[in-house]
């Protein structure tokens, strides 16, 4: 302890746009995004709310980039084998970021956002792709089923078994019969089987069909 009372408090990090994105995912990703507001990102930041458009234009642009922000955790490096199983890990990938932010990844799945980690992806997935031999409208189409996918996965929200328990189970034997199932929508395995399924489709299809067309394994 020093005996000079300036020295007590250490000065505040300047404000800075990656800081005040930084802040604003953590506001978002502890209190989810009502939260979020100008006003409220400034009282974090100990700053006033004008500061803040010293930084970024509006709110829309502050989420714009908390998503790009977010995206930016995707892991691209561990990505090895053939195309399919790399597409796997990219999309498991991406999976495993939205389920860590899951107020921002409702928001990722209404548009898709073009921002330096958006291409990043986009521009993987797609070399994937192309490497593969898809042409360019397949590799679209294909690239597009696969982010439709996991995107909105994550729209999907908890199915309540009592929304429906007053109905005579006669009258739907077969929702009756997988109730214990609905419980958890996103339960383990279960973003992995829908993607393992896209992609044997998506590998069938693009198989010609002389050739000899192997049954695809993935890892659970």
């Amino acid at each position: 302890m020093g005996i000079d009372p300036s020295h007590d408090e250490m000065p505040r990090p300047p404000l800075t746009r990656p800081r005040v994105v930084r802040t604003a995912l953590r506001l978002v990703d502890e209190h989810g995004l009502p939260a979020l507001t100008m006003r409220a990102l400034a009282t974090e930041l100990q700053v006033t709310p004008m500061a803040l458009y010293h930084h970024v234009r509006d709110k829309d642009e502050l989420i714009d980039l908390m998503v790009d922000l977010m995206l930016g955790e995707v892991d691209l490096g561990a990505l090895t084998g053939d195309w399919a199983t790399q597409l796997r890990a990219l999309g498991c990938a991406i999976h495993h970021v939205l389920t860590a932010h899951p107020a921002l990844a409702r928001v990722y799945s209404t548009h898709l956002r073009i921002g330096p980690h958006s291409l990043r992806i986009m521009e993987r997935g797609l070399e994937l792709l192309l490497h593969a031999g898809f042409i360019p409208p397949e590799a679209t189409n294909a690239f597009f089923a696969l982010f439709t996918y996991t995107a909105g996965y994550h729209q999907i929200g908890r199915v309540d078994p009592q929304n429906y328990s007053a109905l005579p189970p006669e009258q739907i034997p077969s929702i009756t019969t997988i109730t214990p199932h609905l419980s958890g929508v996103h339960q383990h395995g279960q973003f992995e089987y829908g993607l393992d399924t896209l992609l044997t489709g998506l590998h069938t299809t693009h198989s010609p069909p002389h050739q000899h067309r192997p049954q695809l394994s993935f890892a659970p």
